[in-house]
């Protein structure tokens, strides 16, 4: 896997989300029924999207994941049902664009992890990924685009 991890500051996002606690194993169900409800009332709505679908990973446990589907706004939105206002955090993160399956999003995050630690920094908050490329228009996973991001703190540790 080549692999280009850079620190990036991000802007800050306003994102609508879906939080929910499941198993490792129902992660792909749970993302496409989110983001269908997300994007589908943000459309209905005329709500400003500004970007593709992420999720973003608030707690991982060995048997319950704390996942957050969203989708990004210009502008802030108010609640709806069970989708919730929030927001990406401004500042700087650890980058990088998978490239592939899914399944193998876990190696660019221990990859991230691991380059985290060896530049000096500590990870500052929950981690999230974009989601660039539509599986719908581009079948074959290896056309498949994942931005990671996790979050920092300002400066590093050393």
């Amino acid at each position: 896997m080549s692999l280009t991890i850079t620190r990036k500051d991000f802007p800050g996002q306003p994102i609508l989300l879906i939080r929910r606690r499941i198993a490792r194993g129902d992660l792909s169900a749970m993302l496409a029924e989110c983001f269908g409800a997300l994007f589908g009332h943000g459309q209905r709505s005329g709500l400003p999207i500004a970007g593709w679908p992420l999720a973003r990973y608030v707690a991982m446990g060995p048997g319950l994941w704390t996942v957050e589907a969203a989708m990004p706004l210009a502008s802030p939105a108010p609640a709806a049902g069970d989708m919730q206002p929030g927001s990406l955090p401004t500042g700087p993160t650890a980058f990088a664009v998978h490239v592939g399956a899914y399944e193998q999003l876990p190696e660019t995050h221990a990859a991230i992890e691991r380059w985290i630690e060896l530049q000096g920094y500590q990870a500052a908050g929950a981690p999230w990924e974009s989601y660039v490329t539509d599986p719908a228009q581009h079948p074959d996973p290896k056309d498949w685009r994942t931005e990671v991001y996790w979050p920092l703190a300002q400066t590093p540790s050393r």
